[in-house]
């Protein structure tokens, strides 16, 4: 058995290395090459003549762009490994780089001599990442390794706080960053520098790692038995490639890439301030990393130093960054709406374990008439109910108009449920579609002071027709890429449709400077300029959002959402149409997120763009994921909580310090969560409902009562056998 094995695993390598081998000397690897450099090159003097660019802009949008460049490569370099968008895929060699840099400058040790702290310290901090923390959620769906993978980057975030500590405080205005061949420069007829030798160094750097990236991943053995795992891990198993192994290199590797990056930057754009670079950095890193398709290592490079002469292109012919955020989305909804729809099983199998969530049953027929189980529902739904009632009462009516955002968000979280729980597809800009019926309801509001209800059906509507724009990619491709359309839409919609500068801001948006958006009286005796008769309509509506989608996934609709997510391929055979299905969500997350949005813009008497920007966003999703985004009591518990965290938790640990006030927020969305999930991978629905079943469990006992469901799954935990441990393969040439 031994000897068929290493045969096997022999001749599964000698494959792989040939299909490299022969890929490489292809004649139509020329062909693309050509193709390639023409493109680029066209796109190069487009851009260039379009924006007016200087050679000084272009040599700095080219630099910049290898900082989106090598963001793009770890992106690919992840998703070819684990399936996955790494979020931590800038964050994971930051710290090092940041230390690194700031040794350089606060401590004046050589630029020279602290390097090997940044390329060095960034694959210890990336082998370490994965081998403490990602190995633990190997079994774990991809939505949930996607929030640990946001976690590490908050944790990350957290830890670069405490850098200008560490230095005394001396970093706090950190002062040019000085290197051996920064007097390299070259100079226009003006006389004014515009190749300086730290552009050099900056882009020779990342292209050289890229070049070796490339080598690495063609010519060696592990570098092949990574692109072997990243194809079929079950496959990559059988034929004796150590997966773990293999997933602890790629992200070394991404780790060497961020700090290299950063490292060689820091002399021309400073050195960061957020250890995650911002979500702004990795979403131009998302836009390389589409335009590759996450597949091309050597074409997210060349697209992030296109990204990066769009960016500095836009920057310097509007003077301000909101074009960027709408180029960006403009690029990456184009790229995905274009992009030719997979057709490999492994890919689909991959989509599916993406879309998997933790998914809870309800009580069995058995039980639910028991007189016990129906008042302790009865109870739970009560005591839900008084301290919504009794909570404006109590806090004071200083606080009521800030309790009043609480159920805002929970609707939000409602319309997450539906749309990722229940059809699969990843939201982080779900704010987006909210500030933009807040928009559309909230000018007419202030123009025409239309009924409440009219709004309300407005939001709804500008709503659903938002989400279905948005959803479009979505009935190409599955979920794991609407995260990234939905993320660029987010930015669009704080920095451009939104912003009264512009067309759709300056037609859609209220007028703040006359009466603004005034609350109306319900049926001539409701005033909702009281507070406290405003917070419980919102109230009320959560409830409506609530009993609606519940309705919704009781009906056929529900089901067969259901069954989409679960298995696409088995769906279509009964004939589930995937489009209109997908497209059905959203719509109904859509109208979800429309309500919210009214309520917003009558609380606030205006639309204000910063309420609806992408931390919003990724900060309910992560607080509806955590809590569990298969149950829809769990998911706006989740929201509600983070909510109340961020409005009135500073209040509570004012007195530690600012840079505790400006971590505690990240521990909870960093560390905290990261050990949450890993105790409880269902989140904290899974531990509820556990208790939940075991309660019914007695209550079954006591009455005599035979549950099917309830007994077998004890009947497997007692049956099951210790699961032996398995030791990893080694690589064998």
């Amino acid at each position: 058995m031994s000897t068929y094995g290493a045969t096997l695993r022999a001749s599964g390598f000698a494959d792989l290395v040939e299909r490299a081998v022969d890929a490489a000397s292809s004649p139509k690897l020329a062909a693309v090459i050509i193709r390639r450099t023409i493109i680029a090159l066209g796109f190069f003097f487009f851009v260039r003549w379009y924006f007016g660019l200087t050679t000084k802009n272009t040599v700095d949008g080219l630099s910049l762009g290898s900082l989106y460049g090598i963001v793009g490569v770890a992106l690919v370099l992840a998703y070819r490994t684990s399936r996955i968008i790494n979020f931590a895929a800038a964050a994971v060699g930051a710290v090092p780089a940041i230390t690194a840099v700031l040794l350089s400058t606060a401590e004046h040790v050589s630029y020279l001599v602290t390097m090997p702290i940044a390329l060095v310290g960034g694959m210890l901090s990336g082998a370490l990442t994965e081998f403490v923390i990602l190995r633990r959620f190997n079994s774990a769906s991809r939505l949930i390794v996607t929030v640990i993978s946001i976690g590490v980057a908050q944790s990350y975030a957290a830890l670069g706080f405490f850098i200008p500590v560490w230095f005394g405080e001396r970093a706090a205005a950190v002062p040019k960053v000085t290197t051996p061949w920064q007097g390299i420069e070259f100079r226009n007829s003006r006389g004014e520098p515009i190749v300086t030798g730290n552009h050099i160094f900056a882009v020779g750097i990342v292209i050289a790692l890229t070049l070796g990236l490339m080598y690495f991943l063609k010519r060696t053995r592990l570098g092949i038995a990574l692109r072997a795992s990243s194809e079929n891990a079950e496959r990559a198993k059988l034929l004796g490639i150590p997966v773990g192994t293999v997933n602890m290199a790629a992200w070394a590797i991404a780790g060497l890439l961020s700090g290299a990056a950063i490292f060689a930057q820091a002399p021309i754009v400073g050195v960061p301030s957020d250890a995650t670079l911002g979500f702004d950095t990795l979403l131009y890193g998302l836009a390389a990393a589409v335009m590759a398709r996450f597949q091309n290592v050597g074409l997210a490079l060349l697209a992030g130093l296109g990204v990066g002469l769009l960016i500095t292109g836009s920057t310097a012919k509007s003077g301000t960054y909101d074009w960027a955020a709408l180029t960006m989305f403009i690029v990456i909804y184009l790229a995905m709406l274009f992009q030719r729809r997979s057709r490999s099983r492994a890919v689909e199998a991959d989509a599916s374990s993406w879309q998997t969530v933790a998914t809870f049953r309800p009580i069995p027929l058995e039980l639910r008439r028991v007189d016990s189980v129906v008042r302790a529902r009865a109870l739970s739904i009560l005591a839900a109910l008084a301290v919504a009632i009794v909570l404006p009462y109590v806090i004071g009516d200083a606080y009521v108009p800030a309790l009043q955002v609480l159920p805002i968000y929970g609707i939000v979280a409602v319309s997450l449920v539906v749309l990722t729980g229940w059809a699969g597809q990843i939201s982080l800009g779900q704010f987006g579609i909210v500030g933009m019926s807040a928009a559309c309801a909230g000018g007419l509001i202030a123009s025409h002071n239309i009924d409440f209800f009219a709004a309300l059906a407005i939001g709804i509507g500008a709503g659903v027709v938002t989400a279905l724009i948005v959803g479009l990619p979505a009935t190409r491709i599955h979920g794991l890429y609407l995260a990234v359309t939905t993320l660029a839409f987010g930015y669009a919609v704080q920095y451009w449709f939104l912003n009264p500068n512009y067309v759709v801001g300056k037609h859609i948006l209220p007028n703040t400077g006359a009466s603004g958006i005034r609350r109306p009286w319900l049926y001539g005796r409701i005033n909702l300029e009281d507070e406290k008769y405003f917070y419980f309509l919102c109230v009320v509506l959560l409830l409506v959002c609530i009993l609606a989608a519940q309705s919704f996934r009781k009906n056929r609709s529900g089901r067969v959402l259901i069954a989409l997510r679960d298995n696409q391929r088995a769906a279509t055979s009964y004939t589930i149409a995937p489009v209109r299905t997908r497209l059905a969500a959203f719509a109904v997350s859509g109208a979800i997120c429309g309500v919210a949005g009214v309520l917003y813009a009558y609380h606030q008497h205006s639309v204000i763009p910063s309420s609806y920007d992408v931390f919003s966003g990724i900060g309910v999703f992560l607080a509806a994921a955590v809590a569990g985004l298969g149950s829809l009591s769990a998911g706006v518990i989740g929201a509600v909580l983070f909510e109340a965290t961020v409005l009135f938790g500073p209040h509570l640990w004012a007195g530690l310090g600012p840079t505790w006030c400006s971590v505690i927020p990240l521990l909870f969305t960093g560390p905290l969560l990261i050990l949450n999930l890993y105790v409880n991978p269902g989140g904290f629905a899974g531990w509820a409902f556990e208790k939940r079943d075991d309660w019914l469990r007695r209550v079954a006992a006591r009455r005599r009562i035979h549950v099917p469901a309830l007994v077998a799954d004890r009947l497997v935990e007692d049956d099951a056998p210790a699961a032996m441990p398995m030791p990893e393969p080694e690589l064998v040439p």
